[in-house]
This record gives C-alpha cells, structure tokens and sequence, in this order.
C-alpha cells in the first residue's frame, strides 16, 4: 500500500496544484481532508469536480471538528458537506468522518507513555461524536484486509483503476476523433457542394444571358422593322417610276437602288453591330468562366493546401477553361448581306412584273390612273371597260405585297432563332466546361477529404470495440466478489 500526502488544493504554486491532479487517475482511493474553520472552499470544489471525472472513491475526513461549539454545529456542518459533495460527485453514498487530529495524537502519545493501549475514549474532545479518528483506523484497517468487504472494495477498486483510466483516455480519444471526423466531414462537405455549386453558377450565367439575347433580338426587330417598312414604301401604285421603270423595261435595268438601300443602310449596319455585340458576349462568356474557375481552384488549394495535382490533369484543365465557345459568331459571320439584299431585290421584282407585266402600256396606264381616282362604282365600271386586266392586277397587289413582307419576317425570325440557339449552346457548352474542369480538380480533393472520413470512421469503430470491451471488464470486476 503506497500513500501519497499531496500539496493539496489550496496552493500558491501551480506545479503543486499538477502535481496533486496528476495523483488522482493512478489513486485507487482519495482522503479528502477538509477544515472544520473552513470547509468545502472554492479550490476543494473544483478539485472535487476534477476528481468526478474520474469517478475515484472518496472518504471525506473534516479535521478540527472540535472547533464547533456542539454536536449540533457539527451535524449541520456534516449535512452542508454531503448535501454539496452528492451534488458535485453525482453520488449518493458520501462517507465522512469528523476527526481532531490534535487530540488524537495527544491521546496516542499519552498513551504510548503510560502504557496504555490506544481507546476511543481516550480522545479528548468537547462532545461526543467530535472525533472519529478511531473509526477511521478501523476504516483504513478493514480496507488493507482482503477478508473484509472493504478489503474486497479495495481489490475491486485496485482492478477499476486502470479501467477507469482506460475509460478516461478512451473518451478523451473518442472526443477527439469525433470532432475531426465532424470537421472532415465538413470539408467533405465543402468540396462537394463547391463542385455541385457550378450548377447554381450556370443557372445564374444562363439568367444573365437573358439580356444579351434580348439586345440581339431588339437589333434584329429594328432591321426588320426598317426592311418591312422599305419594302412597303417601294410596293407602292403611286411609285410610278418604280413600276414604269421595272414593267416597261422588262425589269432589266440595273441594280435597283432599293437593294443598295437594304444592303447598306439596314442589314450591314445591323450584321456589324450584332458581331460587336457577339463578340462582347462571348469575352463575357471567357471572362466568367476564367474568374470562376480561378476561385474555384483557389478554394480547392486552401481547402488541401499539399496536395499538387498531376501535370497532365493540370493541363487539361487549362485546356477546358480556355476553350472558346463563338456559336453565335459563327450564325452571324455566315449570314450574306449581300445574298438576302438580292433576294429582296428578286422580290420586288416578281411582284411587279407579276402585277404589271402583262397589261401593256395602256393597260398600266389606266390601271395607274384609275388607282389614283376615288374608289367608286362609276370608276370601276370606268377602269372595267378601259382595262379589264389592270382592276385584277390592283387587286392582287396588296397581298403580293403581303407575301414579301411576310417573307422578311420569316428571314428575319429565322436569323433570330438561329442566333437565340447558338447563343444558348454558347452559354451552355461555356457552363458545361466549367462544371468538368471543376470536377477534373475536385476530384482529388474529393478522395482525400472521402478517405479521411473513412479513416476516421475506421478509428471510431475501434474505439467503440475497445469501450465495450473495457465495458465487459467493467462487469467482472463488479461481480468480482461473487466469484470469490
């Protein structure tokens, strides 16, 4: 048996205050020795929920219990400490015994000089009940007889102490190991969501798209709306120049300057200000993705800051981020000014030849003039008998006229359409080679951050084997004295 007089709690000097916790795991019992002047101070306390932890047997010895007055102030001060020391230990068994030390060791050395074997009654107290350092020998006699239940608590307590221990680290262990399995799986976390987050960016790129097709489309409506409205100004009866020019000339003249009018004041204008535009659009495009793909790796890099990704893996990235997506260049590049201006021009032709061509001069004449008359019976009986071809030539004209109106719009809905998709695939081959130049450099990260979860997973596995193993000692030891 080996015991240790500790400096205490109540110490000036901090390696004495570790020098007395450092004791207490390897303890396989505590006597907490308090002062009647002065009990259960401040550092006792804490002391005391230090020794909790460990879950130690303790015997609480109250010195100079002399010093109260009567047994009364000795109870309520015995009640005061085991009302708290149950409180703090989580116990409901607390033994304590009010000792005099002064007294006692009078009363041996007394004693020891007259011859006399040392009795109870021979301590020197106020009261009775003030000292019971006799019970405590026998207390502390008991313990060191393995034949006795205090001497078979001491076996069990002697086999807990290293259990206990055991237990101690393995939940400090356990503590640790889960908060790092929680933070590796928070990192987890992180890299996970930092390559499933190029879908929020995506969808915002696309959102922001928007605006930029509908500037396309607005260019393209204002050229429209220009070509429908020359196209309407040409088609015109009272355009007899025009008429008298492409109808009596067979239509063989030159260019007409309603082409020269398309070409260089509508549609060139228009194709060059959308590929300014495109072009912008697509250094949009460039731009994003190279910005976030840098902060993509950035936060990769803090997140595994020694890992260095292969080479290859490297470049092939920077190829993917590099990549240059001009879909809509490409739609407006192979759009011809000068095909759909001699298309129109091809239109406005047939309408008039196919309106005018056969009534002759006289005919077209009358059919001109009549066209300028107010719109009467008696004028169409008039243009009916002077020129019964030119009243269905009129009448037809408005709806060829329609036909080619419709005619721009199609060309020019379809040039909308083409550019609106090609701009889109942009947009989304653009998104798409962001999302897998992030999971090309996740995906390191992804296995590290995967195999330290599982690692520590491993780890926690075996400490919950080892806990139900210390737990099944745990039980033997308890039952020890059954066995015996």
């Amino acid at each position: 048996m080996i015991i240790v007089d500790t400096p205490g709690t109540n110490v000036i000097l901090q390696r004495q205050q570790r020098l007395t916790e450092e004791f207490v795991p390897r303890a396989d019992l505590l006597l907490f020795v308090m002062s009647a002047d002065r009990p259960l101070t401040e550092s006792e306390v804490t002391f005391l929920r230090y020794i909790q932890k460990w879950k130690k047997k303790i015997v609480f010895v109250l010195n100079k219990s002399d010093l109260y007055q009567n047994a009364d102030e000795l109870e309520e001060a015995i009640a005061f400490i085991k009302e708290n020391t149950r409180k703090m230990l989580n116990a409901e068994d607390i033994t304590i015994y009010p000792v005099s030390a002064r007294s006692a060791l009078e009363a041996k050395v007394s004693a020891s000089f007259s011859g006399l074997e040392k009795q109870e009654e021979s301590f020197n107290t106020p009261y009775e009940g003030a000292n019971k350092f006799f019970d405590l020998e026998e207390y502390l006699y008991s313990f060191l007889d393995g034949t006795t239940n205090n001497g078979l608590e001491r076996i069990q307590l002697k086999l807990e102490t290293p259990v206990k221990i055991a237990e101690r680290l393995l939940s400090a262990c356990e503590k640790l190991v889960r908060e790092e399995l929680r933070q590796a799986q928070q990192d987890l976390m992180t890299v996970n969501d930092l390559v499933t987050s190029v879908k929020e960016y995506a969808q915002k790129m696309e959102n922001e798209s928007i605006s930029w097709k509908r500037q396309i489309l607005s260019l393209i409506d204002n050229a429209q709306a220009r070509a429908i409205r020359l196209a309407e100004s040409t088609l015109r009866i009272s355009n007899l120049d025009l008429v008298t020019s492409y109808v009596l000339r067979g239509g063989k003249s030159a260019q007409m300057p309603v082409t020269s009018s398309l070409r260089n004041d509508i549609i060139e204008p228009a194709v060059s200000e959308a590929q300014k535009l495109l072009g912008e659009y697509t250094i949009w495009l460039e731009s994003n993705n190279a910005r976030k793909g840098n902060i993509y790796k950035e936060s990769f890099e803090r997140k595994c800051p020694s890992l260095v990704p292969s080479t290859q893996s490297t470049l092939k990235a920077s190829e993917l981020i590099r990549t240059k997506h001009e879909l809509g260049i490409k739609v407006i590049r192979d759009f011809s000014a000068s095909a759909a201006s001699k298309l129109f021009e091809q239109e406005i032709r047939e309408v008039l030849l196919s309106t005018f061509g056969g009534l002759g001069v006289a005919g077209l004449s009358a059919s001109l003039l009549t066209s300028v008359l107010p719109t009467t019976s008696e004028d169409l009986l008039a243009l009916g008998i002077c020129s019964a071809g030119g009243l269905f030539a009129i009448s037809n004209f408005p709806t060829r006229r329609q036909r080619v109106v419709d005619k721009v719009r199609r060309t020019a809905d379809a040039l909308a359409r083409q550019l609106e998709e090609a701009m889109q695939k942009d947009v989304l081959e653009t998104t798409n080679s962001l999302n897998d130049f992030v999971t090309l450099i996740g995906k390191p990260y992804q296995d590290i951050a995967q195999d330290r979860v599982n690692k520590l997973l491993d780890t926690l596995a075996e400490l919950t084997a080892i806990g139900k193993e210390l737990q099944t000692l745990q039980i033997e030891i308890q039952n020890f004295h059954v066995s015996r």
